[in-house]
């Protein structure tokens, strides 16, 4: 019982130290939160396991006990599907000539970008040197604790680093990705009267496939051109992105 109760000790520090690192490195994630209950909970049940004589059986065999073994398994083989769309979309570049670029927004300090923010900006920087033509979308509103909306802090990064001001088109109402794609598609459809508008959309590798099916329900023909994630925020980012791709494939039209 102590043996297995020196377990769940480590393993819920290491959650600790994983959720102070997402802070440290990468900014508060919310869902970094769901690592941080999880050591406490571990914990408290290495202390139970290491006093404790006695070996408890939570869930007898029966059932009930069937019942959450297929359920398990059922969750388990959706996460190993949708992880598996998750990846494919956050290695694959699209270099090629398109209508459009659309960066998509991921919160300020204030005005200042953060860090998740200015890797999808130095990622669109490498497309536009290779597409030196292309229009911009910056997409993006403000959210809590911005001084101003991410469009426009994302705009004053483009132009610092030599991108045309009349090059950049601004959405500045969207919170959330729907709407990034939503208002994004209505001002090119203004703007552009062609049918299948070919758009490269730019953001964070985790976030990639969500981002371009959302798109596509749109009426958008989609390209992605990833950027990098840091890796302390990995676990906590794709983890969470299995439950909003869930979310969004169902909810979100």
């Amino acid at each position: 019982m102590k043996n297995k109760g020196n377990v769940y000790i480590v393993l819920g520090l290491l959650c600790e130290i994983y959720f102070l690192g997402t802070i440290i490195f990468g900014g508060i994630v919310t869902f970094a939160q769901f690592y941080l209950g999880l050591g406490v909970l571990l914990i408290a049940l290495g202390l139970i396991k290491r006093r404790s004589k006695t070996e408890y059986i939570i869930i007898r065999p029966g059932k009930a006990r069937t019942a959450i073994k297929i359920c398990f398994f059922i969750g388990l083989a959706s996460f190993v599907f949708i992880e598996a769309l998750i990846i494919q979309s956050a290695i694959s570049k699209h270099r090629g000539k398109s209508d459009y670029l659309v960066i998509l927004g991921a919160g300020l300090r204030g005005e200042v970008p953060s860090t998740a923010l200015y890797q999808r900006l130095y990622a669109s920087l490498e497309y536009i040197e290779v597409n030196p033509k292309v229009k911009i979308v910056v997409s993006g509103g403000r959210g809590p604790g911005e001084s101003i909306t991410e469009a426009e802090a994302m705009e004053r990064f483009l132009i610092e680093h030599g991108v045309a001001k009349g090059q950049i088109i601004k959405e500045e109402r969207s919170t959330n990705t729907l709407e990034n794609m939503k208002f994004t598609t209505e001002i090119l459809e203004k703007l552009d009267k062609k049918e299948n508008i070919e758009v490269t959309i730019v953001t964070n590798n985790f976030h990639m496939f969500r981002a371009k099916f959302l798109a596509q329900r749109q009426g958008l023909k989609v390209y992605g051109y990833p950027a990098p994630l840091h890796p302390m925020l990995v676990p906590t980012c794709y983890v969470r992105e299995y439950l909003a791709v869930i979310n969004s494939y169902i909810f979100d039209r």
